[in-house]
């Protein structure tokens, strides 16, 4: 019985993980917009890059992993390029995703704000043969049209900006056109959902102290994903050298989660943890993520 649990809990996470929208991946967006909003290519005036790697029920065999670069800055006038590279990994199954991401900026005196939009390929496929508990027979086509996987192009818009140097939002409207490219069988995905990212949040440096304190709150409604409100609190010492955060996910995994951050010079490494408030908690060591980043200056 128990082992039965495990299988039906393992099958939902599967459901969860490689038929969601990718952006429901990263726990650290929060402190690296640019993670899944394309709205912020190139906000920061300077040339960034920035590896990801996110290992989600670690301890677990077969567990999620995933790894990601991104490169984005300020190549004309006011104009941001972007480019995003992902890997997924979960057992056997693999996503795979290349983005290109645009942006433009519009600045007034209080006010900063990025509208931006992705083209993205997509590949979903099986990238070994299945094994699990009966024999499969490695001729069955249905098992090779896995394993040459089905591909996508998605385009993707966001908004990303700040007014006053306190308020900061972001507006994200993932997989708005998603168009099959190649099809490997019968099996057609032709259902179609409004998905959006809502994001506010709020920064209070205190008087006479080094120390700002930003709450952020995050709606979610993403394509075969539960419906999930996202809130963060993110501190930061001394100028953004010491950044500490804490998290919590209501709904989809229910989730808490703890950041600790340091940035020095162009040098940026965040590290999390988090936690599922789930039964299939007791079944793995949590999820950790990880994100260094280099910043190059504009010349």
């Amino acid at each position: 019985m128990k082992k039965l649990v495990l299988i039906i809990l393992v099958g939902l996470g599967l459901m969860i993980e490689i038929n969601a929208q990718e952006r429901y991946i990263f726990t650290q967006h929060y402190v690296n917009p640019i993670l899944i909003n394309p709205g912020a290519t190139g906000f920061s005036n300077a040339h960034n890059l920035l590896f990801n790697y996110r290992n989600k029920w670690a301890g677990f065999p077969g567990s999620p992993k995933t790894f990601a670069f991104s490169y984005d800055g300020l190549v004309m006038d006011k104009a941001g390029l972007g480019l995003f590279l992902m890997k997924d990994q979960f057992g056997s199954l693999e996503v795979l995703k290349g983005q290109l991401s645009y942006a433009y900026h519009l600045m007034g005196d209080n006010y900063k704000l990025g509208l931006g939009f992705t083209t993205e390929y997509l590949h979903y496929r099986a990238k070994s043969l299945l094994s699990g508990p009966g024999e499969f027979d490695e001729t069955d086509p249905f098992l090779k049209e896995r394993q040459l996987g089905d591909k996508f192009f998605d385009f993707t818009f966001g908004a990303h900006g700040s007014y006053g140097d306190k308020i900061v939002f972001d507006l994200v409207l993932p997989g708005m056109i998603r168009t099959k490219l190649e099809s490997q069988g019968d099996n057609q995905d032709t259902t179609r959902s409004f998905n959006f990212i809502v994001g506010l949040g709020y920064k209070y440096k205190f008087p006479g102290y080094d120390f700002e304190i930003t709450p952020s709150l995050f709606i979610k409604k993403l394509n075969k994903v539960p419906f999930h409100v996202e809130g963060n609190v993110l501190m930061s010492f001394y100028q953004g050298q010491l950044m500490g955060g804490v998290s919590y996910v209501y709904g989809a995994d229910d989730r808490l989660g703890a950041m600790l951050g340091t940035g020095l010079n162009k040098f940026k490494f965040f590290y999390s943890y988090n936690v599922s408030l789930n039964n299939f908690q007791s079944y793995n060591n949590g999820a950790h993520e990880i994100t260094i980043a280099f910043i190059i200056p504009k010349i």
